[in-house]
């Protein structure tokens, strides 16, 4: 039975992705931060398949260990999706008005948690010649206001898996395929998908 891990699973395109896979008969492996609904989507998932629902912030390690975890007592890792995300303070603020430090807290969970996560978890989509998917956004490429914060961590998150494929061409295909398509989500506009497929040689 394949297995995936689905960060920010408790709503919006995490779920959708959830519950989509579970119809099709793979084990999950999911977090978010909001414990409440995050069991409540578990409760949901655990009606049509195998699912460890795991509350956390993927920012901290500990809780990546925790996932890391998950995913050893499965013996595979098929799928990761770095799903994960925040747009900041809100009302969203104009970058003149963004505090350094919600800056680097969007930072964190956008762009660094998700690259901290590829690296703790890479041998094993690798083994399992498996797929990662990082979430992005339009906002990564085109300039709105309020999103200054947002749109450069999806940019660096961009950059990040373009140079995680360059650097690891006998793991990672060296493209990235983006299709950008509306996702109701708590982010709103519209996500992109950057794929990075493992392969064992």
């Amino acid at each position: 039975m394949p297995v995936a891990v689905i960060t920010g699973a408790s709503a919006g395109l995490g779920r959708a992705l959830s519950l989509a896979l579970a119809r099709r008969g793979w084990s999950l492996v999911i977090d978010a931060r909001g414990a409440d609904r995050l069991r409540a989507v578990a409760e949901e998932l655990s009606e049509l398949t195998e699912v460890a629902a795991i509350p956390g912030d993927v920012v901290l390690p500990d809780h990546r260990g925790q996932l890391a975890r998950a995913v050893a007592d499965h013996g595979r890792l098929d799928l990761l999706v770095n799903n994960a995300s925040t747009l900041g303070p809100t009302p969203l603020h104009v970058l003149v008005d963004l505090e350094p430090a919600d800056l680097s807290e969007i930072l964190q969970i956008d762009a660094i948690a998700p690259l901290a996560l590829i690296q703790l978890l890479l041998p094993a989509v690798t083994a399992s010649d498996g797929l990662i998917v990082n979430i992005s956004s339009d906002a990564a490429v085109s300039a709105y206001q309020g999103w200054g914060g947002y749109g450069a961590a999806k940019a660096a998150l961009d950059h990040l898996t373009g140079t995680l494929a360059a650097e690891n061409p006998a793991t990672c295909a060296p493209r990235c395929i983006r299709r950008p398509s509306p996702a109701k989500t708590s982010v709103i506009g519209l996500s992109r998908s950057q794929w990075c497929r493992p392969s064992s040689g």
